[in-house]
C-alpha cells in the first residue's frame, strides 16, 4: 500500500483488499482527469483520476490484447501551482517500474535535488516521438503524512531587507563556486564557519525554531524524501470528492524555493495561516515544462 495515498484523502484505506477495491473502482472510473494517455507506438498506458481539485491518483499498466487495462503500479500526485526551479535536471528511468526520478542542481539549496517525476509518461512520449525533450523548469510538490503549524520569527523591515540582501549576495558567491571560483569557495567556507559559531551560542539561550527560519534537508533512507520548513505563502482547503476528507494545500517558500504541499487535514497540526510556518516531512514530487510549452505544465 503506498504510504502517501493518505494524502489525498484516502486515510480510510488500511488493507490490501481496501486498497484493490478502491484502485480496481478507479479503474472502472471514467477518466475525471482527462482521457488516457498511451505512450507512442506502445500499449503502456496510464489512467489519471483526479479526486479533489489538483489532486488524485495516477495509474500506471498497460492494455492487453483484448483491450483490458492491467495495472502495474500507481502513486497519489498534487499538481504543482508555481514554478519552482528553473534549474536544469537529469532524468534517469528507476529500475524495477517505467517511473523516473529527476536530479536537480539547485544552488540555492546548495546540494543536488532528487525528487520523483508526475508526467514521466509525457518525457517517454517526446522522447519516442524525437520532440525537444529540454526541460526548461519544474514546480515542485509535495505530499506528507505529518506536518505541524509553526509560529513565524518575528522580524522588521530592516532585518528583512538585511536577509534578503545577504542571500542574493550568498547565491551569486554559490553559483561563482559551482564555476570553480576560488574566492568564493573560501568566502563560502568561513561564512559556514561563522553561521555554526553563531547558531552554537544562540542555541543556549534560544530555542531552536527561532534560529531556523527555512529548512531543506533529506530524512530517512529514499531519496526523495525530505523534511521541510518553509513560511506559508498561501493556503487554501480542498475536498476529497470520494471520501469527503479536507486536504490542505500548503503553498510554502522554503530556502527561496517555493513549492506546494498536500496533507491531510487529520495529520496536520495547528491551523495553517499565511505567515505562519509549516513544518513536516514530504514525499518530493515535480512536473518538468518543456521549452517549447508555455506556462505551468500540466498533467
Amino acid at each position: 500500500m503506498h504510504r502517501y495515498l493518505r494524502a489525498v484523502g484516502f486515510s480510510g484505506v488500511e488493507s490490501k483488499p481496501q486498497e484493490m477495491k478502491l484502485l480496481k473502482s478507479m479503474e472502472k472510473a471514467p477518466p475525471y482527469g482527462g482521457p488516457e494517455r498511451s505512450a507512442h507506438e506502445h500499449s503502456y498506458a496510464e489512467l489519471k483520476c483526479e479526486v479533489g481539485d489538483g489532486f488524485g491518483v495516477i495509474l500506471h499498466g498497460y492494455r492487453d490484447a483484448s483491450g483490458v487495462f492491467q495495472r502495474e503500479f500507481y502513486f497519489p500526485y498534487m499538481e504543482g501551482q508555481v514554478v519552482t526551479t528553473m534549474a536544469g535536471g537529469y532524468v534517469r528511468r528507476h529500475g524495477d517500474k517505467e517511473s523516473y526520478a529527476v536530479l536537480c542542481e539547485e544552488y540555492r539549496l546548495g546540494s543536488a535535488l532528487i525528487f520523483f517525476l508526475t508526467n514521466g509518461l509525457k518525457y517517454r512520449e517526446r522522447m519516442e516521438e524525437d520532440k525537444e525533450a529540454e526541460i526548461r523548469s519544474f514546480s515542485l510538490t509535495g505530499l506528507s503524512v505529518q506536518g505541524k503549524i509553526l509560529l513565524p520569527v518575528k522580524k522588521t523591515e530592516k532585518e528583512i531587507e538585511r536577509i534578503n540582501a545577504t542571500t542574493r549576495v550568498h547565491n551569486q558567491m554559490l553559483e561563482a563556486a559551482r564555476e570553480g571560483d576560488e574566492r568564493a569557495m573560501e568566502s563560502l567556507t568561513m561564512e559556514d564557519i561563522n553561521l555554526y559559531s553563531q547558531i552554537s551560542r544562540r542555541m543556549l539561550k534560544e530555542d531552536i525554531y527561532s534560529i531556523v527560519d527555512s529548512c531543506f534537508m533529506p530524512t530517512g533512507v529514499e531519496c526523495d524524501q525530505y523534511m521541510v520548513i518553509g513560511e506559508i505563502s498561501r493556503c487554501r482547503q480542498a475536498q476529497n470528492y470520494w471520501t469527503g476528507e479536507k486536504i490542505w494545500q500548503l503553498q510554502i517558500n522554503c530556502n527561496g524555493l517555493d513549492m506546494t504541499i498536500c496533507i491531510n487535514e487529520k495529520d496536520l497540526l495547528g491551523e495553517p495561516k499565511e505567515g505562519r510556518r509549516f513544518k513536516g516531512d514530504i514525499w518530493l514530487q515535480g512536473i518538468a515544462s518543456f521549452a517549447d510549452e508555455n506556462g505551468i505544465c500540466r498533467l
